[in-house]
């Protein structure tokens, strides 16, 4: 009997393990934006930065319909020379116009999507390798985008730009035609 009672206590404990409580873990961020105090950011998920690919993508293709269809309607845009674009409209008539001009072309070469931990804003910021034509010229520029998306549209953006600089012209050697040109004499 006593064999039975020890038994059936091992199996009514074993039958009702130790659960731990489950706690949510809010993230805590980091960084700072001044316009925003205490505001924290975390790194937010590829769908971020899918959604700006194909922004990228459809500039490549200077496929304006395609573009204005992922913009905002509100969307805004700041260029690195402080000129400002608000509006679908407005930013058809840029992008047409500097479409015809110079050719743009991007190569995204890292792009980075953060979240805003307290008001949920998803960001990316990204750099970009922009290359344009003038006259059969090709000028490359470096183009870094801060930029916003919400509802999967592109709500805003900075883009900041530096230019590179032309390599250093190589002196060309001359080559000595003998022993006694080698040697200075």
């Amino acid at each position: 009997m006593k064999k039975l009672i020890l038994i059936l206590a091992v199996i009514i404990t074993a039958c009702n393990p130790q659960v731990e409580k489950e706690t949510i873990v809010t993230p805590e961020g980091a960084g700072f934006f001044l316009p925003s105090p205490g505001e924290k950011y975390i790194v937010a998920t590829d769908a971020v930065t899918d959604v700006w690919m194909n922004y990228i993508k459809a500039h490549n293709k200077q496929d304006l319909d395609a573009i204005m269809e992922m913009n905002a309607d509100s969307i805004k845009i700041e260029g690195p020379d402080g000129s400002l674009i608000q509006g679908k409209e407005m930013h058809r008539a840029a992008l047409d116009a500097w479409f015809a001009a110079e050719n743009p072309k991007w190569k995204v070469y890292w792009a980075m999507p953060y979240k805003a931990v307290n008001n949920g804003a998803e960001w990316i910021i990204a750099g970009h390798q922009v290359t344009t034509t003038v006259d059969g010229k090709e000028k490359i520029e470096l183009h870094m985008i801060d930029g916003q998306i919400k509802d999967g549209k592109i709500k805003q953006f900075y883009v900041y730009s530096k230019d590179i600089p032309e390599p250093p012209k190589k002196e060309k050697k001359q080559v000595a035609n003998s022993v006694a040109e080698a040697a200075g004499e």
